[in-house]
């Protein structure tokens, strides 16, 4: 695993350079008559001038982040499965820029797979056993699940990058990797506020043999998504590992393993008795966002008190990348929380959140060994 770990990391970062403009070749059986994507004249315009940010949950990189827009970068890590994730968005908000997806598995092919694999795969969130997809086949369908909600959503075109195939291909060559590598990009609009989008997503799909991984870049604005790709390859351009945490990963990854097996044995035999397992995902979410607020970074806070201040613009586009919902209190303050949950209880002082399905309720907060009356159901805000 340590290999497929370092291969994501490695992908990510090569992605964001090898994608051009206006350079891409369309799929086979795509309608010559496609509408073209709306066009508007942009408020922000592409800019190269990068500011570094370091991660701040694991200290694993820093990228450069366009100066004065409201950033976020930072790492997403399920056990022995970690990556990055990177949001941007202009001053006034005309364009959204994001790369990474932090619910995107590491496949495993049934090939390679031992029974091992299997039973890690079971109740392992983000680790699944499947074939080699292509990402002419991969993508269409991951945009129709990740954004398919928002309004007025239209896929409008898949198209073959076959240059940003052969750069990726021979940059992992460079690496002393062999793999197979195929990218798209797929474009497609909505509607924010009755305000046109249009978004352009790149991705890849890396096979290796034994496992294979997928990563994504996109853009979406009122405007060209292609004007902003120059951006985002200086952007990858300025990412850089930090040598520390990877010797540090090189060393844990054993003792990984052994935990992620052992937490399989507990989930099979007390998955139906042990309630606080279904908070797992809260909890890392919620270690993150702390980590993320910690930082005190200026152009960060002005990304949160966007959200705060209930300002929708970008939020639902937002939140389907980041695997979040925002949440409302009695009091009308926002909250964002991690995604995997049906309701929401928010401890009134500190503002933890205990997640669950349609059937938890304050009484299910009593068998978890909490006290009720310190939490208040949050809505999920539309």
């Amino acid at each position: 695993m340590r290999s497929s770990s370092h291969l994501a990391v490695l992908a990510l970062a090569l992605t964001t350079a090898c994608s051009k403009p206006n350079e891409a070749a369309p799929v086979g059986g795509s309608d010559p008559k496609k509408p073209a994507m709306k066009t508007a004249p942009q408020s922000t315009p592409p800019t190269t001038d990068l500011v570094m940010m370091r991660d701040p949950v694991e200290n694993a990189f820093t990228m450069g982040m366009p100066k004065g827009w409201h950033n976020r970068t930072y790492s997403a890590r399920v056990f022995d499965i970690h990556s990055i994730v990177v949001n941007t968005v202009s001053p006034d908000g005309s364009v959204l820029i994001f790369s990474g997806d932090p619910s995107l598995p590491q496949y495993w092919s049934p090939a390679a797979a031992t029974p091992i694999h299997y039973d890690m795969a079971r109740v392992h969130p983000r680790m699944k056993i499947e074939p080699f997809v292509p990402a002419t086949e991969y993508f269409p369908a991951y945009v129709k699940r990740k954004f398919g909600k928002l309004s007025d959503f239209k896929l409008v075109s898949t198209e073959v990058d076959a240059e940003g195939e052969q750069k990726l291909q021979k940059r992992f060559a460079e690496a002393g990797h062999r793999v197979h590598a195929t990218a798209v990009q797929v474009a497609f609009s909505y509607t924010d506020g009755g305000r046109p989008m249009n978004a352009l997503l790149m991705g890849t799909t890396t096979d290796s043999g034994p496992f294979w991984i997928v990563t994504v870049t996109g853009i979406t604005t009122s405007g060209d998504p292609k004007q902003y790709i120059p951006m985002i390859e200086a952007m990858g351009r300025s990412y850089q590992a930090n040598p520390a945490w990877q010797a540090e990963q090189n060393q844990k990854h054993q003792a990984r393993m052994a935990q992620i097996q052992e937490f399989g044995r507990q989930m099979t035999a007390q998955h139906h008795r042990n309630m606080a397992a279904i908070q797992q995902s809260a909890q890392r979410h919620q270690q993150r966002m702390e980590a993320i607020q910690q930082q005190g970074d200026a152009s960060m806070k002005g990304y949160y008190d966007r959200m705060a201040a209930g300002d929708a613009q970008h939020r639902n586009f937002l939140n389907y990348i980041n695997d979040e919902n925002t949440v409302v209190g009695a009091s009308g303050k926002t909250f964002q929380v991690d995604n995997s949950y049906q309701r929401y209880f928010m401890h009134k002082r500190d503002h933890t959140y205990i997640g669950g399905d349609t059937r938890m309720d304050l009484d299910a907060l009593r068998g978890l060994g909490l006290n009720p009356d310190d939490y208040e159901e949050v809505k999920i805000q539309k």
